[in-house]
């Protein structure tokens, strides 16, 4: 029997760490594509792919962008923002998987930023007014969520060893047939 913990996803799935400090370059434009594209192939509910992705590089902007949330801060550091956008999740009659989906073109492009050495974190949006001024989106989309891009400013830190008590046991939280 295979070992249930390698392979090239589950690998990169468990190797992969939240980084908020950036080096200072740009990303290469095939890379930023890739990463898109990525995000672009995540399932999506009845295919609907309710979502835009607005790629912002603009040093000025990034740092606009970081005052949207209480912790956005690393995207004023980040070489790209990507900004979420979906119809408001919190409208009446909208689905629940308009964040499903989202949550998964999120981890596409996070994975595939991840195999390409590019690090990655996700800020979340307080200001609405703010992200819907700054991004110019319709007044029947928002912005719950950007995505910062940009290679490590530590490179150790695409190897570094997970912390210490950062995953709770299996048998904590998974049951059999029922609670």
């Amino acid at each position: 029997m295979t070992d249930p913990t390698t392979g090239p996803v589950f690998d990169a799935i468990a190797s992969m760490r939240a980084i908020r400090r950036f080096a200072d370059r740009p990303l290469e434009p095939e890379h930023v594509d890739r990463i898109v594209r990525a995000g672009r192939h995540a399932g999506s509910s009845k295919n609907l792919q309710r979502w835009t992705f607005i790629v912002c590089r603009d040093r000025a902007h990034l740092r606009e962008l970081s005052e949207v949330g209480r912790w956005a801060g690393h995207l004023a550091g980040a070489a790209a923002g990507i900004a979420l956008i979906t119809p408001d999740p919190r409208a009446r009659d909208a689905p629940a998987s308009i964040m499903w989906d989202l949550g998964q073109a999120a981890q596409n492009m996070m994975l595939a930023a991840w195999e390409l050495g590019i690090g990655s974190v996700p800020a979340t949006v307080y200001d609405q007014d703010l992200a819907r001024r700054l991004l110019g989106h319709p007044d029947d989309q928002t912005c719950e969520f950007l995505l910062s891009f940009g290679y490590p400013a530590d490179p150790t830190d695409l190897t570094r060893p997970p912390s210490a008590g950062g995953r709770r046991d299996l048998d904590e939280i998974v049951r059999a047939e029922r609670w």
